[in-house]
C-alpha cells in the first residue's frame, strides 16, 4: 500500500471515528443541559424528520480547538498514545462503575451486579494501572481535560442551587400574591401573558417586579414552567399539567425526559387546547422572561471566586427566550440583581 493509500484510508478512519465523538459530545451536552448541568447553550436541529439529529455549535469550536491544541502540543500520534491510553482505559472503567449503577436501579440482585460488573471492572483497573506509567508521557492531558470541564459542571450546579435558593427566599407566596391583586386591583390589559419561571411553585420574581413598578397586569397569566424527568422521554398525554392560581393566573407545568428538547413553543399550543385556557391564541401572547444579574457575595456555599466564575457563565448562557424559542418580536424582558 502506497503512501497516497495509506493517507487516504487514515483520513477515511479520522472522519468515520470523529464523527462518532461529535455527534456523542452534542447528545451528552443537550442532556447535561436538561439535567442542569451546563448553562443553556443554543442547540440546532437538522433533519425534521429524525429525533436526536442537532448540532451545538460552541461545543463544535470547542471540539475542533481542543484537537488543534493537542496536534499542535504532541506533534506526533506516538507522542499522543500516553493520552489515549489512560483515556480508553478509564473510559471502560468508568464505564462499567455507571453500568453497575444503572443495573441497581432497574432492580437486579446486588450480588449478581458486583459479580459480573465487578469482574470486568479488576480487568479494566488493570490496564488503567498498567497506563499511570504513562501519566508524564501524555497521559496528563485528558486528565486535565477532564477534571476541568467536570469543575465546570459542578461549578454551575452549585451556583444554581445558590442562586435557585435565594430566588426561593424572594419569591412571593402565591396565596398572598393573590391577595394583594384582589385587595388592591391593578390595571387589567385584554389578552393574556405567559410568563417563564424556573420553580413551579410561588409567584415568579419578574411578575411580582413587573407589577409592583407599573401596577398593570393581563387579564389572563401563564405560569410557565418546564421539569425535565429522569425518563429519557414522556408521553403526550403526560406532557402537561394545569394548576389554577387565581386572579386569572394558571399555572402550566411541562414535562420533558432528559433526551428531549423543551419545545415549550409546541406544548403551549397543545396546553391552549385545554378548556381552562381555551380562548388563548399562543401568537398573541406577550411573553414575559427574567433577566437575572448574579452578584457575587460573601454568604456561605461556595467560594467567591467560583461565585464570580458562576456569573460569568450565567451571563454568557443563551438566553430563555432564545432556548425556548419564543418569538423575539413577542418577548419582553424584567431584570433583576440577585446576590449568591
Amino acid at each position: 500500500m502506497g503512501r497516497v493509500d495509506t493517507l487516504a484510508f487514515a483520513t477515511v478512519a479520522t472522519v468515520i471515528a470523529s464523527q462518532s465523538i461529535i455527534s456523542g459530545a452534542y447528545s451528552l451536552t443537550q442532556q447535561a443541559i436538561q439535567l442542569g448541568f451546563l448553562p443553556r447553550m443554543r442547540v440546532m436541529h437538522t433533519a425534521s424528520h429524525e429525533r436526536g439529529q442537532i448540532y451545538v455549535p460552541v461545543v463544535n469550536w470547542l471540539l475542533a480547538v481542543g484537537t488543534l491544541a493537542a496536534v499542535i502540543m504532541f506533534g506526533t500520534s506516538d507522542a499522543l498514545g500516553g493520552a489515549y491510553g489512560i483515556a480508553v482505559s478509564m473510559l471502560m472503567a468508568v464505564t462499567t462503575v455507571l453500568a453497575a449503577l444503572v443495573a441497581l436501579q432497574w432492580g437486579y440482585n446486588p450480588l449478581l451486579v458486583a459479580a459480573v460488573n465487578g469482574f470486568f471492572l479488576v480487568i479494566e483497573l488493570i490496564f488503567v494501572a498498567a497506563n499511570m506509567t504513562k501519566l508524564t508521557e501524555g497521559g496528563w492531558f485528558p486528565l486535565l481535560m477532564a477534571g476541568i470541564i467536570a469543575f465546570l459542571m459542578l461549578t454551575w450546579r452549585a451556583g444554581w442551587q445558590l442562586l435557585e435558593l435565594q430566588r426561593s427566599k424572594l419569591r412571593q407566596r402565591e396565596d398572598e400574591f393573590v391577595a394583594w391583586v384582589l385587595n388592591s386591583p391593578p390595571i387589567r390589559l385584554p389578552g393574556a401573558a405567559a410568563i417563564f419561571t424556573a420553580a413551579s411553585t410561588g409567584i415568579p420574581l419578574g411578575l411580582t417586579h413587573h407589577l409592583r413598578h407599573n401596577r398593570v397586569l393581563h387579564e389572563r397569566a401563564l405560569l410557565i414552567s418546564s421539569i425535565t424527568t429522569d425518563a429519557p422521554r414522556v408521553e403526550p398525554q403526560q406532557r402537561i399539567r394545569l394548576v389554577p392560581v387565581g386572579a386569572g393566573i394558571t399555572r402550566v407545568i411541562f414535562h420533558f425526559g432528559f433526551m428531549e428538547t423543551p419545545d415549550v413553543m409546541e406544548g403551549l399550543k397543545l396546553a391552549c387546547l385545554e378548556p381552562e385556557l381555551h380562548g388563548i391564541d399562543p401568537q398573541s401572547i406577550t411573553y414575559y422572561f427574567r433577566r437575572v444579574m448574579v452578584i457575587p457575595g460573601t454568604a456561605s456555599g461556595m467560594a467567591v471566586w467560583r461565585k464570580s466564575l458562576f456569573a460569568t457563565m450565567h451571563l454568557n448562557a443563551n438566553l430563555p427566550a432564545a432556548y425556548f424559542g419564543v418569538p423575539a418580536a413577542q418577548v419582553v424582558e424584567v431584570g433583576l440583581e440577585v446576590e449568591i
